[in-house]
């Protein structure tokens, strides 16, 4: 890649550009740029809540305080307002977003969607200035081409579409941010502009970790995009390095673990199914080869891509085999031609840079494949696909003709219709859950995750419904779904206790037994699990088995006056008095304010002639219940 001019030569060239030149770039461009990324993107701002939405807005108890949720963001770990676990991730920044378009709008997933879009817009337009700057010597039709090809990318239909996957559309723009600054402070040496870098790589910590590696493209494009020496950058970097080590104090006084609380397992990473360490290495690598497959056809798309969708392979499959070799000779070509500064060569670094830390073969994270992690190294792609385009046309894309830049830009336009129709398309299996569910249960038929949520779907479904013909047709749809899913992973605990549910809520009670049994088999913490169990065994006066399941949630709960009221109560039941009484004050002295704990143990001491306790307790209940 040719040496950029020095930041003077730049800033004369911009002085001296016509009018029109600078109206283009200030206004006209930034204005198609924004109204292209709506015009792919407004399907989804009629959209509902999909995916794992809910554990982010409605269903967090900190975001959903709007304004007043802000400081408990950040003083607790990221999935701690939904599930009260204080580990793995601190991303208080996108929390935060949530929370302030919930403070100003309410809750409502509209406003979410469109500020997904508003960010996603803002950032590709910044993108287009770091272009614009890294490509000086390039007419700006290149830039240009390279946004639009991005914008149109479907492979960021997830990050834009979910407003969950916010973390990533804020990581891209605080990244632009970075870029930006940083280039003004190496064109004009003003402290300022690097103490701004800082600050938006400070922020992009806060939103996902995954900016850490931030610290290994700041050399690379200062390297690749300026004149500066090595050790000018070097000294440049310390900062940056100084700014990560304070963020990962910060997140380690916060967390109570930087780890899953949970054991990792094949249900949240399908790499665990390995039976040994080099399999598990090879289907990394598969995976990495999928990841760029989907840059080149990103077709078809899916959110989920858990175990069994892609099987454990060795180093004997074709496509590990391929993959090693492609990039092998990326990685050679890169490091030959890493002094001529040449876009391939950064390519490769700023790849595998980014998709380092989600890519399961340095660290396991708690997803198999996403194609939400391809926001970023996508950037490297988009202008890929452009210097690609002007090579197979042999257009010099520095002093482009009318007549080769013709065949150029077809080539360059079908893409970009292609693309752009396959966003606007995959865009509306993102409306709820169950559209997105239906639409990928067909390209990921064998996760057991996609079939027992399509299942969870088709439950709720019948717990909604009236129509007795309309129940029956979601409980065959939702039952298929379970079985499926458990035939893929019989270990699936989730979709076991689900389908003990839609048993339940269909009235095959003896077949919602052995299901929750099987549940509870799997894991005995399971709480809702072992409350059917009691329920169902209540239901089927299985008296014996509802005490001995009531009695393990005391285990769990010792100071529920109410699951101790009804052990009583059962006890009462089967005419076994004194165990009666012992459970039933048990109750009262937890909670002496549940008028049915009395009356069960008033009607136990009239049935025994005992009039002193019934009067005692008629007179507790009249103090206690008024």
């Amino acid at each position: 890649m040719d040496k950029h001019q020095k930041s003077k030569t730049n800033k004369l060239k911009v002085k001296g550009k016509s009018e029109p030149s600078v109206i283009l770039v200030r206004f006209i461009v930034p204005l198609s740029i924004i109204v292209f990324t709506f015009i792919l993107y407004g399907n989804t701002l009629n959209h509902s809540y999909a995916l794992d939405d809910d554990m982010f807005t409605r269903q967090n108890e900190f975001v959903s305080q709007g304004f007043q949720g802000i400081p408990a963001i950040f003083s607790k770990g990221f999935l701690y307002g939904f599930n009260k676990h204080n580990d793995q991730s601190y991303r208080p920044v996108s929390l935060m977003t949530l929370a302030v378009e919930v403070g100003f709008f309410g809750e409502n997933p509209e406003s979410h969607h469109l500020f997904n879009v508003l960010y996603y817009a803002l950032a590709c337009l910044l993108f287009f200035f770091v272009l614009k700057r890294i490509f000086l010597k390039y007419p700006i039709i290149v830039p240009i081409l390279m946004v639009l090809v991005f914008i149109a990318h479907p492979i960021h239909t997830e990050d834009v579409a979910n407003f969950k996957s916010r973390d990533e559309v804020l990581n891209f723009l605080f990244l632009q941010c970075l870029l930006l600054t940083l280039f003004r402070f190496v064109d004009t040496n003003k402290k300022g502009y690097i103490l701004l870098s800082l600050l938006f790589f400070f922020l992009a910590l806060l939103t996902k970790e995954q900016a850490i590696t931030f610290l290994a493209l700041v050399p690379l494009f200062l390297y690749f995009f300026s004149t500066l020496p090595w050790k000018r950058i070097f000294y440049i970097l310390l900062p940056f390095i100084a700014v990560a080590g304070i963020y990962l104090l910060i997140r380690w006084s916060i967390l109570d673990s930087i780890t899953f609380g949970e054991k990792m397992t094949i249900l949240n990473n399908g790499l665990m199914a390995a039976s040994n360490a080099y399999d598990r290495l090879a289907t990394a690598i598969f995976i990495i080869g999928k990841y760029l497959l989907l840059l080149f056809f990103p077709h078809p798309l899916s959110y989920d891509y858990s175990y069994n969708q892609i099987p454990i392979v060795s180093f004997s499959n074709p496509w590990v085999i391929l993959t090693v070799v492609i990039f092998c000779a990326w990685g050679l070509y890169a490091i030959l031609r890493f002094r001529s500064k040449e876009i391939y060569s950064f390519s490769f670094f700023f790849f595998i840079f980014t998709m380092s830390v989600v890519s399961n073969i340095f660290i396991f994270i708690g997803s198999t494949l996403g194609e939400r992690f391809l926001l970023i190294p996508s950037m490297v792609f988009c202008m890929c696909v452009i210097f690609l385009a002007g090579m197979v046309t042999r257009t010099d894309l520095q002093k482009p003709t009318l007549k080769k830049i013709t065949p150029f830009l077809g080539i360059v336009v079908i893409i970009l219709g292609l693309y752009a129709y396959k966003t606007v398309r995959r865009n509306l299996d993102w409306k709820n859950n169950l559209t997105l569910f239906e639409a990928d249960i067909k390209t990921v038929p064998n996760s057991t995750k996609a079939q027992g949520s399509l299942g969870c779907e088709y439950l709720a479904l019948v717990q909604s419904s009236s129509d007795p013909a309309e129940k029956q047709m979601y409980y065959e749809k939702g039952k298929a779904c379970f079985r499926k899913s458990l035939e893929i992973c019989p270990i699936n605990n989730h979709s076991l206790y689900n389908f003990g549910v839609l048993e339940l809520a269909s009235g095959n009670f003896p077949e919602a037994e052995i299901l929750c049994r099987k549940t509870v088999l799997l894991d005995p913490r399971d709480y809702n699990a072992w409350n059917n169990l009691c329920f169902l065994s209540v239901k089927l006066e299985q008296y014996d088995s509802a005490i001995f399941y009531m009695k393990k949630l005391l285990e769990f709960t010792p100071d529920d006056d109410v699951i101790a009221g009804n052990i009583g109560a059962i006890y009462q039941r089967k005419n076994e008095y004194a165990n009666a009484i012992g459970y039933l004050k048990r109750a009262l002295a937890i909670n002496p304010g549940r008028a049915v704990t009395y009356d069960n143990l008033i009607l136990i001491y009239e049935n025994q002639s005992d009039t002193a306790n019934v009067r005692y307790y008629k007179e507790q209940k009249a103090q206690y219940i008024r």
